[in-house]
């Protein structure tokens, strides 16, 4: 065997493994700039459920009572320190009374003129049940534009 014959056969394996290893490169670039893609149009998405806009929106619900005309009224107040409730923002009322009876999802009307809610402020409202009649009424009033953030439940709203 001459030593031109010796450098072939050594050259032979050692392009191999480069060869080899190039690939196992690129194959790999390939799966980690899919993986970026995929999860990054996988945030998009998610972000698009989440609304960050309501980020902060709270409210509370003081002094409800139910009135001698069988309206209750009631007092909301914008508890953030922050986000405030457009005069086209609407809050949705749920009442269930103490025998059951439910009203779901009624617009809540104030009893002023409906300007707003700044952080702070307090409105009046009142409702007229139809359905809840009770002795006392659980009232829930959640804000249509942040319905899982400004959502609040008073408990035993009585005369």
């Amino acid at each position: 065997m001459t030593k031109l014959t010796k450098i072939k056969k050594a050259v032979s394996p050692l392009i191999a493994t480069i060869l080899l290893i190039v690939v196992a490169v690129v194959l790999i670039t390939i799966v980690l700039s899919w993986g970026k893609s995929f999860t990054q149009s996988g945030l998009d998405k998610t972000g698009a459920i989440t609304n960050d806009s309501c980020q902060g929106a709270a409210i509370s619900i003081s002094g409800c009572k139910i009135a001698s005309d069988s309206n209750i009224e009631f007092f909301v107040t914008n508890i953030s320190s922050s986000y405030s409730f457009l005069s086209t923002d609407t809050f949705q009322v749920d009442m269930v009374d103490n025998s059951n009876n439910v009203d779901r999802s009624i617009d809540m009307y104030t009893t002023t003129t409906w300007a707003g809610l700044a952080p702070g402020e307090t409105i009046k409202a009142e409702m007229d049940p139809t359905n809840a009649t009770g002795t006392y009424v659980d009232i829930t009033v959640k804000s249509s534009v942040c319905p899982t953030d400004a959502i609040n439940t008073f408990y035993d709203c009585h005369k």
